[in-house]
């Protein structure tokens, strides 16, 4: 590669690293955040590129491509401070060309008895894509797809460079970021590698931040650790998942699918007359039966007979 666009390339990962820890991070503001190290990265060999392109039969997007000609992976990491200890915080890491391994998409074996990712796959040929949303279909894990690893996720996951509707003999194109966790289900991220760049840039790396876009969602301490440096954060993502999951109960989705609006009104409404009629009939009932014939068993007020009132009150009298 040429010098100068080393010399490039060495410019841009330390401005960079200042841009993270001018601008994303304020050190100086947020309590405890320190040690922001970013991995000195040499750029990668075009023919590297060409190389990985040609051995998996798959064209790199420009933007990712551009990415490692200038820097070959990533690996940024930031700590906090609590009672002079460091503890790892945030983590931003991108594989490097020759880490970027396939995990799926070649055939299966002729071994029936050998298991293998095609097997948890489902069998259905027919693209099963959300038309109210704007998620794609999710991949295979047979020749249909071939997925790449991106992102180790710190072993809870990994986001792949997923190359979908793929045919054998036919170099792939147009790549997608999905994530896939260690239950082996897809969860849909970006349609382009700049676009998962720049989420991975906006979530400051903090632990497990893939998982706000799947139904798994955050574990209590990665909801702290949000909570005390990107709260605007998740709270976008708590409403973007709720949007998507319950679409339904929005009125304006009903509406403009042409669906009748729901009266809530209706539904909640409930009558307390009639829930509590039988109550109410036996009690008023029993309460009209003391009023006519007074309590059973107990004499009028006044005394027990004339004679004592009588006496009672002619003793007042005196």
């Amino acid at each position: 590669m040429p010098k100068n666009s080393e010399e490039s390339g060495f410019r841009l990962l330390h401005f960079a690293k200042s841009f993270f820890q001018l601008t994303i991070f304020f050190p100086e503001k947020r309590a405890g955040i320190c040690d922001i190290t970013l991995a000195d990265l040499q750029p990668a060999e075009r023919h590297q590129v060409v190389s990985w392109e040609q051995r998996n039969s798959c064209m790199l997007p420009d933007d990712l491509k551009r990415f490692y000609l200038t820097s070959d992976g990533l690996l940024l990491t930031w700590s906090v401070r609590f009672d002079d200890q460091l503890q790892s915080v945030g983590r931003m890491e991108i594989n490097k060309i020759s880490n970027v391994t396939k995990l799926a998409g070649n055939k299966a074996p002729s071994n029936a008895n050998t298991p293998s990712l095609a097997d948890v796959d489902y069998a259905s040929d027919e693209e099963q894509c959300d038309e109210d949303t704007d998620v794609p279909a999710k991949p295979h894990f047979d020749t249909r797809s071939r997925i790449f690893e991106l992102d180790p996720c710190r072993g809870i996951a990994k986001v792949c460079l997923v190359y979908r509707n793929t045919r054998p003999g036919s170099p792939a194109q147009h790549p997608e970021v999905w994530l896939l966790d260690r239950a082996l289900r897809w969860h849909f991220l970006a349609h382009t590698f700049s676009q998962y760049f720049r989420m991975m840039l906006m979530h400051l790396g903090l632990p497990q931040w893939q998982l706000a876009y799947t139904d798994v969602g955050l574990s209590p301490q990665a909801k702290q650790w949000f909570n005390l440096y990107s709260p605007l954060r998740i709270r976008l993502d708590s409403e973007t998942s709720l949007a998507e999951e319950e679409p339904e109960k929005d009125d304006s989705w009903q509406a403009a699918k042409g669906a009748p609006k729901s009266d809530s009104t209706e539904v909640n409404k409930l009558d307390f007359g009639r829930v509590f009629k039988g109550k109410s009939d036996k009690k008023s009932k029993s309460s009209q039966n003391k009023k006519k014939h007074g309590p059973v068993g107990k004499p009028l007020s006044g005394g027990t007979n004339n004679r004592s009132g009588s006496q009672l009150g002619g003793g007042r009298l005196r």
